[in-house]
């Protein structure tokens, strides 16, 4: 699968359109393993059938991703809006929930249940967000400006202050690539989910949701106020997302580069309480 959002960046050194343009790199990175890590736990959760999937490579990681048009659009769809969003820092966490169906007893012939409409929610794996620093925010570009007024850089030193910024920005990569790529391996050593007493894979179904910091702030997000305004996005029911019994989160994998992104992740994996 292929990421389309390169609109977004994650802020190392000063604004300028050579650093943006190396920011996408950083933040298509961020997106494309995202998009990855989604296919494969559509794959390892078994909510399709595993003839549904090809195999594929990410990062060097031999990983799995659905082949069906509708499923691969979903996930980018989504993504479209939520990686800005995330990068922009309104976006506090991105859930993947596994739902089977409701369905009650038939007597038909063919001793199928009949479906009611409503949703149970089986599993959710989370990804957790904080980004301290963010391009493109009325704020940062204030900021910048008004350093630029304050401070006479000579040509040599622009040179340098440039140089390490590249070399910045290159470690920066490394490090995040690294991570990444580890959250990636700890998802595909996930043990797969066992199918419950009397489920069918036919009522199976997953969906993708964001937790925003603040609701006024999606007017700051145009693909977040794009997408509520055209019905893309929708604030479901506050019991469509939660465990009726409640849940306990398992970490996987926690990711801080503050330091050189500006930004910590947490991923794991909410259970039902018994």
């Amino acid at each position: 699968p292929r990421c389309t959002y390169l609109r977004c960046s994650i802020m190392i050194g000063e604004s300028t359109q050579q650093a943006r343009e190396r920011d996408e790199q950083l933040s298509t990175l961020l997106g494309s393993t995202l998009e990855t890590i989604i296919h494969q736990l559509c794959y390892q959760r078994i909510i399709y059938p595993a003839d549904s999937f090809v195999l594929h490579r990410h990062l060097g990681v031999r990983c799995f991703a659905s082949r069906v048009p509708q499923v691969s659009q979903y996930i980018s769809s989504f993504l479209e809006v939520a990686v800005p969003s995330v990068i922009r820092g309104f976006c506090s966490s991105i859930v993947f929930f596994v739902l089977e169906e409701e369905v009650v007893a038939s007597n038909n012939s063919r001793g199928v249940g009949e479906r009611t409409g409503g949703t149970e929610v089986v599993e959710r794996f989370v990804f957790e967000f904080d980004v301290d620093q963010v391009v493109g925010t009325v704020e940062h570009e204030e900021k910048i400006k008004g350093q630029q007024d304050e401070m006479d850089i000579e040509d040599l030193q622009k040179q340098s202050a440039d140089k390490k910024d590249s070399e910045l920005v290159v470690e920066a990569r490394s490090q995040l690539e690294r991570s990444l790529k580890e959250c990636l391996l700890r998802c595909i050593a996930l043990r797969k989910r066992r199918r419950r007493a009397k489920e069918r894979q036919e009522n199976m179904s997953f969906k993708l949701s964001m937790r925003t910091k603040v609701e006024s702030a999606a007017k700051d997000c145009s693909e977040l106020t794009n997408a509520l305004k055209e019905g893309d996005f929708l604030i479901p029911a506050s019991n469509s997302c939660n465990f009726s019994k409640g849940g306990s989160l398992r970490p996987i994998k926690q990711i801080d580069l503050t330091s050189s992104c500006g930004m910590r992740m947490n991923f794991g994996m909410e259970i039902k309480s018994l």
